[in-house]
């Protein structure tokens, strides 16, 4: 038991880690900043942060939520995102075989970066999106645990990219306009790809379900307010992500306990 808690206090770290650096990839991708090479700095006064600062969730709370070199207020989203990531992980390692959990880890860290980046900018980039195809592309080549058959992630990608391109389409003819970004078809091409055909059609049930949820009661919460306070658009990525990494953690035992 105590090498068992061990081994969760370890994944609960390194998710906490992760957490982090999907923080500052996102933050810096929006800003057109380099999140690789560029040292961790105060985005307050600019100052570099030491060693300690840069510890997830205790840097946060080393100084009651404040930045330590000038004393300024630090943004609740740092301290949530890896609280958010190192309960991922740990459900993760709950859930998933430990070779398919390897090979998946990238997977869930792209997925919190698009959320994050769909949440404040309406952007899903191309290095998470089209990287993250290539990435699961070169996985199921290799054979790699958890993967789909290199011929099943290549129908995903296909069928994945074409479901929600037809549908764009088809939504434009109606309205005139665009309903979705180009962002989300190449998204969804990317989750077909890591998790294969059969997830697609749950994915988007779930995710337009949920988005229309959010919607609805977006709109009843803006009733009798101004207008303008009703969200015009909703990240569609921030419902396809969630929706994806319930597939993945809780799909393949339905579906084994199915059969």
């Amino acid at each position: 038991m105590g090498d068992g808690f061990s081994v969760l206090i370890l994944w609960g770290i390194i998710g906490a880690c992760l957490g982090s650096f999907a923080n500052v990839a996102a933050l810096r991708t929006l800003a057109g900043e380099d999140w690789v090479k560029q040292p961790s700095a105060c985005f307050h006064c600019g100052k570099r942060l030491g060693f300690f600062d840069n510890l997830p969730i205790f840097g946060f709370l080393r100084h009651s939520g404040r930045s330590g070199c000038c004393g300024q207020v630090l943004p609740r989203r740092y301290l949530y995102v890896e609280l958010a990531m190192a309960g991922l992980v740990l459900l993760a390692w709950q859930q998933l075989d430990s070779m398919f959990f390897a090979v998946f880890i990238p997977f869930i860290l792209l997925m919190v970066v698009i959320f994050l980046t769909d949440m404040d900018a309406f952007i899903i980039p191309d290095w998470a999106s089209l990287g993250g195809a290539a990435l699961g592309f070169a996985l199921a080549l290799l054979g790699a645990p958890g993967m789909p058959l290199w011929a099943d992630a290549a129908l995903g990608g296909i069928a994945g990219f074409l479901l929600i391109y037809i549908i764009n389409a088809a939504y434009k003819l109606w309205r005139g306009h665009d309903g979705m970004g180009f962002g989300d078809v190449k998204l969804m091409a990317m989750l077909g790809i890591w998790l294969g055909p059969i997830s697609l059609l749950p994915i988007l049930f779930a995710a337009s379900f949920s988005g229309a949820f959010v919607g609805i009661m977006a709109i009843l919460a803006a009733r009798g307010k101004n207008a303008d306070t009703a969200p015009a658009q909703l990240p569609f990525g921030c419902f396809l992500t969630p929706a994806a990494l319930l597939w993945l953690f809780f799909a393949p035992q339905l579906l084994s306990a199915a059969q």
